[in-house]
């Protein structure tokens, strides 16, 4: 990865923020990333967008190169730190771009800093929360939530291995497969390895257990229900993978659950990504197809 990618910044305050800066445009979009991942998630759409528009991608706290208390987690928090960074950097409004757990918070900062945020782009993420018992749910609804917690239950146990070196790291990405960095393209790359930290016996995913552990009730318990998203009053581009964590698993956000964002939110455009799955929609093949459907022309504009 040419260094000249990211430029590193520090967003001060009570628990500072590691924020990457792509471009030099100055209305840049920015970026927030999934529960258990960091802005490096998004080097295909900076490698896109930041020559010409410019893009920052956010650290969230206990991600990345954030600091990371053992608590002060929960949407309201990120969505605080979301307007923290646009402060930061002098922006009075912006266009936010959530993948996975990132859509919740974008929407929540919508919904709490209406002034704020000028577009939202929900990137397989941003559903709502529906609010019924495990009694009443579908046989449908049970399922995407077994899912789920399938998927989450996957990316939060490495957050408690030590690794013996990036290699051993891509292993449990990609089993079986003996990959070594050099033979992933440089974008992807990247992202594992900014992924890690070093520590005494080898390698450890730089996300906070804690911080994920804390989060991923927030988004059941205080995401936003459909009724609630009324209150979202710009305009949304939504682009979902056709498989959900695992290749042939059903989709996170089925027609089903597109049909009930389509209601309360203003969804200009929508893009269904054939092929990828929640964490391929970010690599370069697909980003090509769904970042010049929203930014060329910028969707909100049209």
């Amino acid at each position: 990865m040419e260094e000249s990618l990211w430029k590193s910044e520090r967003v001060p305050g009570g628990v500072d923020l590691s924020i990457g800066r792509a471009g030099e445009g100055p209305d840049p979009v920015v970026c927030l990333h999934g529960i258990t991942a960091q802005h490096r998630a998004f080097n295909a759409a900076a490698r896109y967008l930041g020559p010409s528009r410019g893009l920052v991608g956010v650290d969230l706290r206990g991600r990345g190169d954030s600091d990371k208390p053992e608590s002060g987690y929960g949407l309201e928090m990120h969505a605080a730190d979301v307007v923290r960074v646009l402060d930061h950097l002098g922006l009075e409004s912006a266009v936010l771009v959530g993948h996975s757990m990132g859509g919740f918070v974008a929407l929540k900062t919508a919904l709490a800093f209406p002034d704020r945020v000028r577009a939202l782009v929900l990137l397989d993420g941003g559903w709502p929360r529906v609010e019924s018992t495990p009694e009443e749910m579908t046989e449908e609804e049970k399922q995407e939530a077994a899912a789920l917690q399938e998927g989450l239950a996957r990316a939060f146990k490495r957050l408690d291995m030590t690794f013996e070196s990036p290699e051993a790291y891509l292993d449990f990405w990609f089993p079986g497969q003996n990959l070594k960095m050099e033979d992933l393209p440089q974008d992807l790359a990247d992202f594992y390895l900014y992924d890690l930290g070093e520590v005494e016996d080898g390698y450890r995913p730089k996300a906070l257990r804690a911080a994920a552990e804390e989060d991923s009730p927030s988004v059941s318990s205080t995401s936003p229900t459909a009724e609630v998203m009324r209150g979202v009053g710009c305009p949304v581009a939504l682009a979902r993978a056709s498989q959900g964590f695992f290749p042939g698993s059903d989709p996170l956000i089925s027609d089903q659950v597109r049909d009930a964002m389509a209601g309360p939110l203003d969804i200009r455009t929508e893009i269904l990504l054939e092929g990828a799955n929640h964490y391929t929609m970010l690599w370069p093949e697909y980003t090509k197809i769904w970042a010049p459907r929203v930014f060329d022309p910028p969707f909100w504009e049209r």
